[in-house]
């Protein structure tokens, strides 16, 4: 459970904003107690549509706890076991499903599927989430320089300008559509643990979608 924990912070955060994903993955590895406290979020950026990439990059990142839903297909040539489904729904509900692993997050209560069968967990998983996100958010801001534009793509029918940018050894692409700001992909490559890792999110907003409390038996 605590790669798919990963993943939910990684889809959140990844465009801007980890120092580091060996810290992410630290992160997700200690236990929700430990937590940092939730923090402000910065100054919401401006999306400038190339004007000034830093802040399109912040920009894209900060719209994602903004929007009322989104999904996202997380891939990773490196370590197929990070392959990923994501779902989520403002304000608090989650729903990341793996091939060896299943977790559904609603406020407060969480559920995991272990082997076909649904339970509910005593942590505060959403509350967990919360926090790493918010933290990494910040943490990412700070340490963001350098970003540049390395070219456009259409993603899916929407023409996107990339946006690359180095955090601590981490190399990202950011692909934002030109419209609406918004971020329908992004790439991450780093070295964690002496291994080169690359990982790709790649976002959906218009596909609908419920998370409820599935049935505990």
């Amino acid at each position: 459970m605590k790669k798919i924990l990963f993943l939910a912070v990684a889809a959140l955060i990844s465009a801007a904003c980890a120092t580091s994903t060996t810290e992410v993955k630290n992160a997700a590895n200690s236990t929700v107690a430990n937590a940092p406290n939730n923090t402000e979020t910065s100054k919401k950026a401006e999306f400038t549509a190339g004007a000034n990439p830093k802040s399109d990059v912040i920009s894209s990142t900060q719209k994602l706890q903004e929007l009322e839903f989104w999904s996202a297909a997380i891939s990773s040539e490196t370590s197929p076991d990070l392959n990923a489904q994501m779902e989520y729904i403002a304000p608090d509900r989650y729903h990341i499903k793996k091939a060896n692993g299943e977790v559904i997050v609603i406020g407060k209560d969480s559920y995991e599927n272990d082997n076909g069968k649904w339970k509910k967990l005593d942590d505060n998983i959403g509350e967990f989430i919360k926090s790493q996100t918010t933290t990494g958010i910040e943490e990412g801001i700070k340490n963001l320089k350098d970003v540049q534009i390395v070219g456009k793509e259409n993603i899916n029918g929407k023409e996107a300008t990339i946006y690359s940018h180095n955090i601590a050894g981490v190399q990202t692409k950011v692909w934002i559509e030109n419209n609406s700001g918004r971020q329908l992909k992004n790439e991450i490559e780093a070295s964690v643990s002496g291994q080169v890792q690359k990982q790709t999110t790649v976002y959906d907003y218009d596909k609908k979608f419920k998370i409820e409390a599935p049935e505990i038996k």
